[in-house]
């Protein structure tokens, strides 16, 4: 009973441990999508300050000179002072903290450009053309390159910033990778049945010998109703014999030992999917993933919203063309590709003498299943917990290597209709794993 009771604990603290785990790479991951957004929304709202205070440099050039009409480009000056102004407004909205301050001084630089406009503006009504292209030539020149160097400041302070966040969640990725794979390790020690010393057994042999003996020299008696399980006497000689003697089946033969996938392995497949820097990694992960589940063949489904089905995105494992040759699976369907997706639970189809054993793992990502890992595995390891435990890792992984909606174009009625039935009669390339 307290083995059984160290047994249930363990497994409740590692089901603790993986959820914490699994939401700090939940957030992980939205963090990191936040920081490429704003990273990008800034890059993409930066240069047009340069823009802008080029134009007003022109502007201001252009009243100065001869033969302009001034009132024109006067006009046009103050127009583009507030189109700067509003250009590093909207750079403070998406901005970090610590580049708030760069953008500042731009502004402040931008007070004295509108002061210089004012000052050239007032020599030009006295009637000093000269001294106001002075003005404008020489000093506003400086305070020009002033502005710039501010906001090319204030980018590179703000891609630096979140370079570091960015760094941090990738930290954190990597970090809770190794904590699942480090639980998953001391919850297979902790599970695992433990065998008995050799001297133990051999002590246990003597006790059992000597009481044996004892027993032989007393009258027999009629068991009593707590001995009703086994006959007096030779129930501690058989649990010996049965802790010695391996396993067996039915027809005497000693069964094989449980399929465990390899822990160094699987921390380095972990590592590398969070690492992952490239798409075109993927299928290489996905081969190592086979290799570790003792796989023939795993294929990547990913829903498609508009046609309410599971599309094959990814295989390994079967002839060239068979993405193609697939079809799609309704996700009302009745076989286990689909009952994972509708379920978002792992989904186990058990190996017999015609068909390989299959297993269909969801690919979560937050509150959503984005779509299935489906595996058709080789002997019988589909039946091991290690094994189901190790797909649904990788579909942890997978899930947010795939677009937040994966929703196709709509598909025609007709189009629909041949697609469904292509559904229901999936190719044999597929079918002797989650198809069925």
């Amino acid at each position: 009973m307290g083995s059984r009771r160290v047994r249930i604990a363990v497994v409740i603290v590692a089901l603790a441990v993986l959820g914490f785990a699994g939401n700090r790479i939940r957030l992980a991951n939205r963090a990191l999508a936040e920081e490429r957004s704003s990273e990008q929304a800034f890059t993409d709202l930066v240069w047009a300050v340069p823009l802008a205070l080029a134009d007003l440099r022109s502007a201001q050039q252009a009243y100065v000179a001869d033969g302009q009409d001034r009132e024109y480009w006067t006009a046009q000056a103050d127009a583009h002072i507030e189109a700067v102004l509003r250009s590093i407004d909207d750079l403070k909205q998406v901005a970090d903290p610590g580049t708030l301050a760069e953008l500042d001084e731009a502004v402040a630089v931008v007070a004295d450009i509108r002061e210089l406009d004012a000052d050239a503006r007032g020599l030009i009504g006295s009637d000093q053309p000269l001294q106001a292209s002075d003005e404008i030539f020489t000093r506003g020149l400086e305070l020009f390159a002033r502005a710039t160097a501010h906001v090319q400041t204030a980018w590179q302070a703000e891609r630096a910033a979140r370079a570091d966040a960015m760094g941090a969640a990738r930290s954190t990725q990597t970090s809770m990778s190794w904590l699942v794979a480090g639980v998953f390790f001391l919850s297979l020690l902790a599970l695992a049945p433990l065998t008995r010393s050799e001297e133990s057994s051999a002590e246990d042999d003597e006790y059992d010998a000597a009481e044996t003996a004892a027993l032989s020299m007393l009258p027999p008696h009629r068991p009593a109703a707590d001995e009703l399980d086994g006959a007096p006497g030779d129930g501690k000689a058989k649990d010996a014999d049965a802790a010695e003697a391996p396993a067996a089946d039915a027809d005497g033969a000693p069964t094989a030992e449980p399929a465990v996938p390899d822990l160094g392995a699987t921390a380095a497949l972990c590592t590398d999917f969070s690492n992952l820097t490239d798409q075109k990694q993927i299928p290489a992960l996905l081969a190592r993933t086979a290799t570790l589940m003792n796989a023939s063949g795993l294929v990547v489904w990913v829903h498609d919203e508009n046609a309410r089905a599971l599309q094959p995105a990814l295989e390994h494992g079967y002839p060239a063309g068979t993405l193609g040759r697939l079809g799609s699976i309704p996700r009302t369907a009745d076989n286990p590709t689909a009952a994972a997706f509708a379920s978002r639970r792992i989904q186990v189809v058990a190996s017999d003498e015609s068909d390989a054993g299959a297993l269909a793992a969801p690919l979560m990502a937050a509150d959503r299943c984005l779509g299935v890992l489906s595996a058709e595995l080789r002997d019988g390891w589909e039946s091991s917990d290690a094994v189901q435990a190790t797909a649904s890792i990788v579909a942890a992984l997978l899930a947010p290597l795939l677009p937040a909606d994966a929703a196709a174009e709509p598909v025609p009625a007709d189009a629909e209709e041949n697609r469904d039935e292509e559904a229901a009669e999936p190719p044999a390339a597929a079918s002797s794993g989650t198809e069925r």
